[in-house]
């Protein structure tokens, strides 16, 4: 729920009201706003969408004397067991809205303790009137994002960038250190952003500034905890079943606390399946949603049985090539390029969801705890033939090299063809694999483009950006845990939260929509991160443990389907008009040329690769170039806009 943004250190007339204009879609039930007194200067506001106490909840929310406000974006779901702990230590609540805890455990413990005992999805300003200073602070999992600039005494904040750019004393400026991140992951990861001088707090941070010296500090409160391997002792696998069933409801009973109706997003996989289930469990009355693209590749007519068979209201929406006309303002909504194509499937969800809820549940997080990608399995695969045979793999990526690539397709859940650029990928994770450390490796495997080919692509300009050093090496404090959790663990640094979750939470919000997501609950990922890897990865069976609990549920056909990764197939939208005009005007010669990033005819070359094989892999490094051309030409050169001009 809601949009957050403010500011210290300057003043500005009429700068919050065009701060909460930028992005009132995250709230657009109402507004508030708070000037600290006796001269401070420090200014924050918030738009609101109102779920829980929706007559009583309007914030900024205070303390019993009024020296502590906050404004509060997200979820608290465990707000009523911290109302009745500091209820019994004194405190006094004026309403039932899950933001007022947050004063009051701050009040009672810190920051650090206050965020150490919330469970939930949140961003939030938090200002100390007593200590003329301000928090910053941001869930474990980086559900809600949260955006800052720090200048020259100045300081600025928003859950989303277009706010900040309403300031004369932030620029629109490219961040070309972060090309090479985008190039290679499809996505920036934080704390940088791909404009320059805007920053993303990290998740599992808060950020403290003191308004005397305009000095700020971050700190981190929270990261998943690893086992030592020399050390581990491990429960039965029957009683890590049963822990999973009880603490899974429990989370999903928290997520659905709201004074709203509440449905989901329902795929064919297992993750949504089983939270759809759990729902049932509470509430005979669930709307569910799916989306598909009338292509091969279509999850629709699976959703539709686990629906039928749950008793569900289901809805199905379908993306067709006219949606691609949606991407440019789907891109001013996700304030930076992501580049996939699918951000288009996630608006046109959550538009149709928006239609009848303001919350939804959803999947994401199960893969990331339970090692449902395929590519987990491919490199703990790889990593136990090194450790039986050195060199090995050096040995089976000329193997690979020699092998038709169709036959890669078998070790990969993924619906479209890999390709010869698919295999060239794969070969060369294999050939460098003992080189470099589990990050670099989990990096090469997923990568559109090699470092050679990032390095060809660019303009002479550019082409000392293709390296790899911006890429982080693993925590060496990490390396004595089990070698399926290190991997595991390296996702919530950068891919769930950069990648995964930040593309639902713009989208959703766009329509003013609250997504969440009981597989992020902290105390299930903790879970996970006790469990010995056969329970994640068995016999080549993703996510075990938790099919193990849909076989409670479900007929095995529904339990045990095959993980389809949710694609939006751009192969079948080649042809069509929409996608073709749209890369004739973001990729033309000239456009390319213009822009400075890129060789316009290695770029044209690309493009005729696309056409004429239709491999997934030349597909994807398309729609990356479109999405940031699309991004410059919205929040650079203003081109294209909406809102308040952007």
């Amino acid at each position: 729920m809601c949009g957050i943004y403010g500011f210290a250190g300057f003043n500005e007339d009429g700068l919050l009201h065009r701060m909460g204009k930028a992005i009132v879609h995250r709230g657009p039930d109402g507004e508030g706003s708070y000037m600290a007194p006796n001269g401070a200067a420090f200014h924050m506001g918030v738009q609101r969408l109102s779920i829980i106490d929706l007559q009583g909840g309007w914030q900024p929310i205070y303390n019993e004397d009024q020296s502590i406000a906050i404004c509060y974006n997200g979820e608290t779901y465990n707000y009523l067991e911290l109302r009745e702990q500091l209820e019994k230590k004194g405190h006094q609540f004026r309403t039932h809205s899950d933001t007022e805890a947050i004063v009051h455990a701050y009040e009672e413990w810190g920051i650090e303790g206050a965020l150490r005992r919330m469970n939930g999805m949140f961003a939030f300003c938090l200002y100390d009137g007593n200590k003329q200073e301000f928090y910053l602070g941001r869930d474990r999992c980086g559900q809600k994002p949260l955006y800052y600039h720090h200048a020259n005494g100045r300081f600025l904040f928003a859950s989303e960038v277009k706010a900040l750019l309403q300031s004369r004393h932030v620029n629109a400026e490219p961040n070309l250190a972060a090309i090479d991140p985008y190039l290679t992951l499809r996505n920036v990861p934080e704390p940088q952003t791909m404009f320059k001088r805007i920053f993303k707090l990290s998740v599992g941070h808060f950020l403290r500034y003191r308004l005397s010296d305009a000095s700020l500090s971050i700190h981190r409160y929270w990261e998943v905890p690893l086992l030592d391997v020399r050390t581990a002792k491990y429960k039965s696998d029957a009683e890590y079943l049963e822990a999973l069933e009880s603490l899974f409801y429990d989370c999903v009973k928290l997520c659905m606390r709201s004074d709203v109706p509440v449905g989901a997003y329902l795929s064919s996989g297992v993750d949504s399946s089983l939270t759809v289930a759990a729902m049932m469990k509470y509430s005979s009355n669930i709307n569910t949603y799916s989306i598909g693209f009338d292509s091969p590749v279509d999850e629709t007519p699976a959703a539709r049985e686990t629906a039928k068979f749950l008793g569900t209201k289901h809805h199905e929406i379908i993306c067709r090539p006219e949606d691609f006309d949606l991407l440019p303002e789907i891109v001013w909504h996700m304030d930076r390029p992501v580049g996939d194509a699918l951000l288009i499937a996630f608006y046109k969800l959550a538009q149709g969801a928006a239609k009848d809820l303001k919350v939804v549940l959803g999947g994401e997080g199960a893969d990331e705890a339970f090692a449902g990608y395929s590519f987990q399995g491919v490199i703990c695969k790889v990593e136990k033939m090194r450790r039986l045979i050195p060199g090995i793999t050096s040995l089976a990526s000329l193997g690979v090299a020699a092998l038709p690539h169709k036959l890669l397709n078998k070790f990969f859940t993924f619906p479209a063809d890999l390709g010869s650029q698919g295999k060239k990928r794969v070969v060369e994770f294999l050939r460098l694999y003992r080189r470099r450390d589990l990050n670099h490796n989990f990096n090469a495997l997923r990568t559109l483009w090699s470092q050679d080919e990032r390095r060809d692509i660019y303009a002479d300009s550019l082409k000392t950006q293709a390296r790899e050093d911006w890429m982080a090496n693993e925590n060496e404090k990490d390396k004595d845990g089990p070698f399926l959790d290190r991997l595991l663990k390296l996702q919530y640094g950068e891919w769930l939260q950069d990648w995964a979750l930040i593309r639902q939470d713009k989208n959703t919000m766009a329509h003013s929509l609250e997504y969440r997501l009981p597989y992020l609950d902290h105390r299930l990922i903790e879970l996970a991160f006790t469990m010995p890897a056969h329970l994640k990865i068995n016999q080549g069976t993703d996510k075990y443990i938790e099919r193990k609990l849909a076989d409670k549920i479900f007929p095995p056909h529904i339990a045990r389907r095959t993980k389809i990764p949710f694609y939006l197939p751009v192969e079948y939208f080649l042809d069509q008009p929409q996608f073709k005009n749209l890369v004739a005007d973001t990729l033309n010669e000239e456009a390319i040329r213009k822009r400075g990033y890129f060789d316009p005819k290695k770029v044209t070359s690309l493009l005729l690769r696309m056409r004429t094989t239709r491999e997934f892999v030349f597909c994807k490094q398309v729609v990356s170039l479109l999405i940031l051309e699309l991004w410059h030409r919205v929040f650079v050169d203003r081109t294209i806009r909406f809102g308040l001009g952007y």
